[in-house]
Parts: C-alpha cells; sequence; structure tokens
C-alpha cells in the first residue's frame, strides 16, 4: 500500500463491541448499569487512534432490524444468540461516545455493517486513498485489493492479498466463492454439505467459480459429492448470495466528515462523568477542568505562622491531614512534611524534611511535632484522612499517636461507591469533584531521574502537599450522606 496517500480507517464496530463486551466482564458504575462494553469500546478505538494515527475515520454498526439476507433465507444467522441483556442499553452509549469524539458512527436499515465498510471501502480506494478495515470477520476478506487491507486489532495482524491467499487458497476475488460452497456456521449460510472450506478452496483453485463448478460437475471427483452439488446447487447459489457483499449502497457521508478534529469535550465530559470513567474524565474533560492553581496554598516556615495554623484547626474542630514522606512503606518512611485543610479551596502545608541546596529554612520536625501533638493526639479533634491509615503509622514512627479519627475518604468512597474502579485520591478527585490533581511524578520525575519527595523544592511542594488536603477535606463533604 501507498505511504504518500491519505489512509482511511474503516472501524467494524458491531464487531468492537462484542469483542469489547467480552474482553472485560462485570463492569458497573455505582448506579449499577453496566458499562464493560463501553469502557472496553472506548479504550479499543483510543488505541487504535494513537498507534494507527489514520488521517480519516469512520465506525460502521450493524442497524437494529432484519436485513434483506434475512429476507432471502429466513435462516440466516438464526443460530446466533439474542444480545446479552446488560450489553443492549450499552449501544446507544458507545453511539454516543463515537460522535463526541467527532466520528462518523454510520448505519443503514436493511443492510449490515459488512455492506456500509464494502461500499466505502470501494469508493475511497477508486479516489485513491489507501483503506484499512478494522475487523476480525474474514468474510471482509473477499474485498482486500491493491489499496484495502484488513487489521486484526486483537491479534495484531494486517491481511493483504498474500494473506488472503495463505488463508483460503485462492485470491481475495475468489474468496466468496469458497463461502458460498463452504457457507459459514457463524452466520448459518448452508453452504453445500459435505464441502467445508479445505474442499470448497480445492474446487475453486480447479473451477473458477460456483457457476463454472455446477456447470461441470461430471468432472468433480466423487459421486457422493457430484450428487451433493446437484442436489444442492441451488443452495449453493443462495449461500453464495447471502455471502456476496453491496458495494453500492447510498451513503450520505462525505470523505471530509471522517477527518479527525478536536472531540466534543463537553460531551465526552457528561458522558465519562456519568459512566464513571474517572481516567477518561480526567483526560478529555473540557479545558474548565478545576486545578490546584485555583486553590489558597500556603506554606508555613515560621514559628508564629504554625500559632495562627494550630488555633485555627483548634477552632475549626475538624480538619484534614495529609504527610509527606520518603517512602511508600509507612514503617520505612521519614516524615517530608504535614499538610492540612478546613475548608474548601485552601490549605497549608508544613515542610520539616525537605533537602537541598538553597532550600529555606524550615521549622525543625521535633518543634512542630510537640506543637501540633496536644492537638493530633486528642480526640475530641475530628481528623479526615484518604488512607489514613498510612498517616497514623508514619506518625506513629515519629512518637505521636493519632487520635480521633473520623473518616478515611477512601474507606468511604468504597462504601458509598463500590463498584468505582479506584478509590485512590486522583481519581476520586475527578469523578466527585471534577478536579485534576497534580501528579506526583510531576514533582519528582520518574525512572532514573525520580528524586525524593524530601529533594522537591518546598515552593513546589507546598501545592501538591495542600492539594491533598484539601482535596481530602472536599472529598469527605461530598460523598458524605
Amino acid at each position: 500500500m501507498s505511504k504518500q496517500t491519505e489512509r482511511v480507517y474503516l472501524i467494524d464496530g458491531s464487531s468492537y463491541i462484542y469483542r469489547a463486551y467480552f474482553a472485560i466482564r462485570h463492569l458497573s458504575n455505582s448506579r449499577g448499569e453496566a458499562t464493560n462494553a463501553i469502557y472496553g469500546f472506548t479504550n479499543m478505538l483510543l488505541t487504535l487512534l494513537r498507534e494507527e494515527q489514520p488521517d480519516r475515520v469512520a465506525v460502521i454498526f450493524d442497524a437494529k432490524g432484519p436485513t434483506f439476507r434475512k429476507k432471502l433465507y429466513p435462516e440466516y444467522k438464526a443460530n446466533r444468540s439474542a444480545m446479552p441483556e446488560d450489553l443492549v442499553p450499552q449501544i446507544p452509549v458507545i453511539k454516543e461516545i463515537v460522535r463526541a469524539f467527532k466520528l462518523p458512527a454510520l448505519e443503514l436499515s436493511g443492510y449490515e455493517a459488512d455492506d456500509i465498510i464494502a461500499t466505502l471501502a470501494k469508493r475511497y480506494a477508486e479516489q485513491g486513498l489507501d483503506i484499512t478495515i478494522v475487523t476480525g470477520d474474514k468474510d471482509l476478506m473477499q474485498i482486500v485489493g491493491e489499496r484495502v487491507r484488513l487489521l486484526d486489532t486483537m491479534k495484531r495482524k494486517v491481511s493483504g492479498r498474500d494473506e488472503v491467499i495463505e488463508r483460503f487458497g485462492v485470491p481475495p476475488e475468489q474468496v466468496l466463492e469458497i463461502l458460498g460452497l463452504a457457507g459459514d456456521s457463524s452466520d448459518n449460510i448452508p453452504g453445500v454439505p459435505g464441502i467445508g472450506e479445505k474442499t470448497a478452496s480445492s474446487l475453486i483453485q480447479e473451477f473458477g467459480s460456483i457457476e463454472n463448478l455446477l456447470a461441470n460437475i461430471d468432472q468433480v471427483k466423487g459421486k457422493k459429492r457430484q450428487e451433493n452439488l446437484h442436489q444442492f446447487s441451488a443452495q449453493a447459489r443462495l449461500s453464495r448470495q447471502l455471502a456476496e457483499l453491496i458495494y453500492d449502497l447510498e451513503i450520505d457521508v462525505s470523505l471530509d466528515e471522517l477527518a479527525l478534529v478536536e472531540p466534543d469535550r463537553d460531551a465526552l465530559e457528561l458522558l465519562f462523568t456519568r459512566l464513571e470513567f474517572p481516567k477518561l474524565l480526567k483526560e478529555f474533560a473540557n479545558q474548565s477542568l478545576q486545578n490546584s492553581e485555583a486553590g489558597d496554598y500556603q506554606s508555613v516556615l515560621t514559628e508564629e505562622a504554625l500559632d495562627s495554623l494550630l488555633e485555627k484547626l483548634k477552632t475549626a474542630g475538624r480538619f484534614a491531614i495529609d504527610t509527606e514522606t520518603t517512602s511508600l512503606v509507612a514503617v520505612q518512611a521519614e516524615l517530608v512534611g504535614l499538610s492540612f485543610a478546613i475548608q474548601a479551596d485552601h490549605g497549608w502545608y508544613v515542610p520539616v524534611g525537605h533537602s537541598y541546596l538553597g532550600v529555606p529554612q524550615q521549622l525543625s520536625k521535633e518543634l512542630v511535632l510537640e506543637k501540633l501533638r496536644p492537638l493530633l493526639e486528642d480526640s475530641r479533634y475530628k481528623k479526615i484522612g484518604q488512607n489514613i491509615k498510612y498517616d497514623a503509622l508514619v506518625l506513629r514512627n515519629a512518637g505521636i499517636e493519632l487520635a480521633g479519627v473520623d473518616i478515611d475518604t477512601m474507606v468511604l468512597s468504597y462504601v458509598t461507591h463500590p463498584q468505582s474502579k479506584s478509590h485512590g485520591l486522583d481519581a476520586l478527585a475527578v469523578e466527585h469533584l471534577h478536579h485534576q490533581t497534580i501528579p506526583y511524578t510531576e514533582m519528582t520525575g520518574r525512572g532514573k531521574k525520580q528524586i525524593c519527595f524530601s529533594e522537591v523544592e518546598v515552593e513546589k511542594a507546598v501545592r501538591y502537599a495542600a492539594e491533598d488536603a484539601d482535596i481530602t477535606w472536599r472529598l469527605a463533604e461530598k460523598l458524605l450522606p
């Protein structure tokens, strides 16, 4: 295929839906609505767009209701089970998501997705474009050509003319003849009894087509096979007709409509919020998604400022607390700082263990802990935390027994929203507060260049640490009944 022309990707949406549904099971939102197929489909679509980087894309679906093939042969696809009940309501949502990504979601009553794909592939190939059909359906191998190929993303396999010949023993233009003779059990296309795909391949290689074969039955080896071809000749022709795709449908879509453009972030935001897909919401929400820049976060670097903070915490009687440390393992962690919040969009960070060239003067850890001890060890003052068990262990190692734990927002989320995929602070912030938190790696980097939090500049750490306390406070208010 040419690498100089525009690449059009036609996605077999119906095939994608079923693959997504069976790949991810038992996923639903907090309202009990099944979301597994929606989530799987969306991620498969995004992976395709990122990895393949097509120029133009359309997603094609089977329409509701019978097709012309069902009228030709009432038993067509009669062997298939009904669509799973929990998949049915997910289909319209999947189409909404496709449209929100500003991609055409095409279907046509009376016809199958394969017919639309065949029509568009032929149309655009004749215009000199390179076409990739994203599907796992072998029936579509009949339309492979110089500018048309198949891509099975699950198997990571591309099928061009050579691969079709390897698969069927004949070139793409003769695949239809094999499907007519051998039938297709998945679609309940009968074919000719006693002739499987391998035999059909040999016969078509020898006779070229079903019509030529039927005109020369006397040259076929095997009396029983000859009898079957005589007896089921009409069935062979019908089977071929059922397997044959339509190339001249009137599909009202222009090539310009297939161009990749900026998605409708407002629509995606609403969808991913309702579906409770925090990672996708974080990625595609409108740019109005809040972040920590909107918060009033202060560092506490003097004893006077610390005393002022203590008075505010005592007056409030209830506050969110979070610790910053050198390790995720509490018993190994050294305290680097503590953050607090008593209202939304406000927070304080008390650094005690930052160490780098040019670090500002910090209060000593011993002084801070001694001043905080009466407050932290007094159960009358209620504490809120995210996975607060970790913070309690860190403080215990530092000589303080945290008392008065009122709410753990991670546990609260698990109780009130058990279907959520994640109960981590970042995911909860997006899901419930429409807030994008600062990634930890933005502070410390990653890989070989990653630094310890104690090496993060205090000025940067304030925004990250105080945000954690602020978000924890806001989550408690949001999640409490």
